[in-house]
This record gives C-alpha cells, sequence and structure tokens, in this order.
C-alpha cells in the first residue's frame, strides 16, 4: 500500500505534468509573454495555488517544459537507435531509418515544436531565463553525444565535424524545416526534413 507522501508525491508530479503539457498549448498560441499564469492554469484545470506550490515562476515552468522534451526523445534514442544500429542493412538503409527514428522521437508535433521555440527565443529575450536554459541543453548534450558517437563508432563511419557539431546543425535543420511545414500548413509532414538531413549527413560521412 502506498504511504501518504508517495501518494502526494505521485499526486504532484501528475499536477506538474499537467500544468507542464497545459503550458506548452497555451504557449504555443500565445507566446512566453502572452502565456499568463492564470491561462494555463485554467487550461490544466488548476487554480493559482496549485501553479505556485508547484512552481516558483513561469520561468520555471518553462524550463520544465523543456526538460520533459529533451528527456523524452534521448530516451525513446537510446532504446531505439541502437536496434537501427544492429541490423544487418546497408548503411545508407541504416542512415534512412536512423533519420526517420529523430524526426519521430524529437517533439514533432506543432503545437510542442511552436512552444519549444518561443522558450527558446524567450531565453534570449530574458537574462533571467537564459543561464538556467543553457544550464539544461548543456547538461543534457554529454549523454546525447555519448549516444551517436558509440552507433557512428559501431558502423565504422567517420565524418568531418565533431558529433557535437553535427548534432547542432541536425537539429537545427530539423526545428527549422518543421517551423517551414507549419507555415505551410503541413505540421505533419516530415519529408522534406528526412530528406535534408539525410543529405546532410550522407555528405558528412565516410564510411
Amino acid at each position: 500500500m502506498a504511504t501518504s507522501h508517495e501518494q502526494v508525491s505521485t499526486r504532484r508530479a501528475a499536477t506538474r505534468e499537467r500544468l507542464a503539457w497545459a503550458a506548452v498549448r497555451v504557449i504555443a498560441r500565445k507566446g512566453v509573454d502572452g502565456a499568463s499564469v492564470e491561462e494555463i492554469c485554467e487550461e490544466a484545470g488548476f487554480t493559482r495555488g496549485a501553479f505556485y506550490s508547484n512552481f516558483e515562476s513561469k520561468n520555471e515552468l518553462c524550463i520544465d517544459v523543456l526538460h520533459r522534451s529533451i528527456d523524452q526523445t534521448i530516451m525513446a534514442l537510446a532504446t531505439e537507435l541502437p536496434r537501427v544500429s544492429a541490423t544487418g542493412l546497408p548503411i545508407e538503409r541504416k542512415l534512412g531509418l536512423a533519420i526517420k527514428l529523430f524526426t519521430s522521437t524529437v517533439s514533432s508535433d506543432p503545437e510542442t515544436i511552436l512552444a519549444i521555440n518561443e522558450i527558446r527565443l524567450q531565453a534570449a529575450r530574458d537574462p533571467e531565463l537564459r543561464p538556467a536554459y543553457r544550464a539544461l541543453t548543456e547538461s543534457c548534450t554529454p549523454a546525447l553525444r555519448e549516444l551517436v558517437a558509440e552507433v557512428i563508432a559501431a558502423n565504422g563511419v567517420q565524418l568531418g565535424i565533431s558529433v557535437d557539431d553535427l548534432l547542432a546543425i541536425m537539429r537545427t535543420v530539423h526545428d527549422q524545416q518543421m517551423i517551414e511545414a507549419i507555415i505551410a500548413g503541413h505540421p505533419a509532414d516530415h519529408v522534406e526534413v528526412e530528406r535534408q538531413m539525410s543529405t546532410l549527413l550522407g555528405a558528412l560521412m565516410r564510411v
């Protein structure tokens, strides 16, 4: 039987999760500055009291949103990318599968894409959000770098650039093309981003 402390912790985690995904929806519509705490709470079905018992500020909530997205991406890639790497398929085929995995794993629904980009822009504008944003992204980079480096080495691939530069460029291409797909009215169309990423990766690697 769960203790009262465990029940409170579970309930608190569920509340934080609901507030985080409510924030995604509101920030996607209005940006960080336009998304009030009251509106986020209303979207989640909570009061302001619930918000401030879980987060000190909207900036802290923004970091929580990013943390959830990054964790989800790394967990999925850590599970699936080695499976793709271990297949006996030609390297070109593995490349295509890895790109499809990346585009399906990295947050690719329109609301999350918009919200994350709005939070990134806010970090560029707001000196109070900037240090937490940088600390989070820097803390998560080593795990992803190690995962990708292991897969590259396992397949005898050499790159003309560092893994860090590769990850940065691939993420930039992905984010830009997903925004373009939303603007074009085709938010679920990953074909162009997969084509561009495959072309880029193919040009950079030597087997």
